[in-house]
């Protein structure tokens, strides 16, 4: 597709809407296990992992943001070609690029199995206690499927109209456990060191993991100039929830308990009474609300896996619905392979690890790229004019 082809195309998301992809993709599955993960570090300083952790979340983004900028218009498997390539030689730039965008497709793919087979376990465990897991993860791919279907701005749109209905129960139930608040538990405050306050922060870096997507749809920001503003938004909403319920989890069980659960916020939600009685079952709604947003997670990577195949293949919409349900056959398997909950949380810790290398080396060796070609270019126009 040709620089200007790319130029014309009709840019359709909104500020608001880039904020809902990036905060909806974040808020998932992380949001349960983050108040065990990270006060097994940090002790009754774990509410300072997730802050940590958005500052290296959110230095990435303003670099996968500033990368957009770079080429309105273009996704990340489009200009890689442009970043690698010369212009008497293209192909080149087709080949030196590959490697990154199949990293980055590789890990959006591993991402949407491992996260639904998390969705799945905890369904399972906590809900439908005879439903077998395969039907839970088949039904959520097929959810993921559905939205495949559909063009970008049906999963903008959807993203829009869902993330109030997470965010807004989300932020209720954390505020609601502070009734049963001891907050002696965050007591003393200063107890972590600062290799702990790194390794936490580490710890926190996998729930934040998913503005990656925005590297496929920054390309259709409404304004070139909003991208980093919905950078911002997306870390920082989910920071205030993050926070929150890790907050909640230490001062109402304290770190020690928190580490003998293995699903820490279902049962802070579970310990956690709305005045009035109004619900008696809130880990009821809780889920409902948590399905939600895990759906969003999984869809949105998925999207963008799919999507991004799409265009290095540069094929149209047809390929793009006959691909979704073609791989979705092996992420069955993938999603499936951990032998059990234990196996599980290793491989999300390697994919942490994966997230962390990808999300901060792809836009540093961009960056770098242009900036080395920029310096080229100019000294070439100094030679020129002497």
């Amino acid at each position: 597709m040709s620089r200007q082809d790319v130029s014309s195309r009709q840019q359709t998301f909104s500020l608001w809407q880039q904020t809902s992809l990036i905060t909806s993709t974040l808020i998932g599955v992380g949001i349960l296990t983050l108040p065990r993960s990270t006060s097994a570090i940090l002790y009754e300083a774990g509410w300072m992992s997730p802050v940590f952790g958005s500052v290296i979340a959110f230095v990435s983004v303003w670099m996968i943001a500033k990368l957009s900028q770079r080429f309105p218009g273009m996704t990340f498997v489009e200009y890689s070609t442009i970043v690698w390539g010369a212009k008497k030689n293209s192909r080149l730039g087709k080949w030196l690029s590959f490697p990154w965008i199949l990293a980055y497709l590789g890990f959006m793919y591993l991402a949407t199995g491992i996260v639904s087979r998390i969705f799945g376990e905890v369904v399972v465990t906590s809900v439908l206690l005879d439903t077998p897991l395969e039907v839970i993860i088949i039904t959520m791919f097929a959810l993921a499927f559905i939205l495949t279907l559909h063009d970008l701005d049906v999963v903008a749109r959807i993203n829009e109209l869902l993330l109030p209905l997470v965010l807004l129960p989300v932020l209720f139930i954390a505020l609601a456990s502070f009734q049963k608040a001891e907050w002696n538990n965050l007591l003393p405050l200063f107890r972590a060191t600062g290799p702990s306050l790194l390794k936490g922060a580490y710890e926190a870096v996998y729930s934040f993991s998913g503005y990656e997507i925005m590297l496929i749809f920054f390309a259709y920001a409404h304004e070139n100039k909003s991208k980093v503003k919905a950078g911002f938004y997306g870390i920082a909403i989910t920071l205030v929830v993050y926070t929150l319920i890790v907050v909640a989890g230490i001062v109402v069980f304290g770190y020690e308990e928190l580490q003998r659960v293995a699903w820490p916020t279902l049962e802070l939600v579970k310990t956690t009474q709305v005045p009035g009685l109004i619900l008696e079952r809130l880990e009821s709604a809780f889920l409902a609300v948590w399905v939600t947003a895990v759906f969003t997670t999984v869809a949105n990577a998925y999207y963008a896996f799919i999507y991004g195949l799409r265009q290095l293949f540069n094929r149209g919409m047809g390929f793009q619905r006959i691909l979704s349900a073609v791989m979705f056959i092996p992420l069955y398997f993938i999603a499936l392979w951990p032998q059990n909950i234990v196996e599980l949380f290793r491989i999300s810790s390697y994919l942490g690890v994966y997230s962390l290398i990808l999300n901060l080396g792809i836009p540093i060796l961009y960056l770098t790229m242009l900036f080395i070609r920029d310096l080229g270019r100019k000294q070439k126009e100094r030679n020129a004019d002497g």
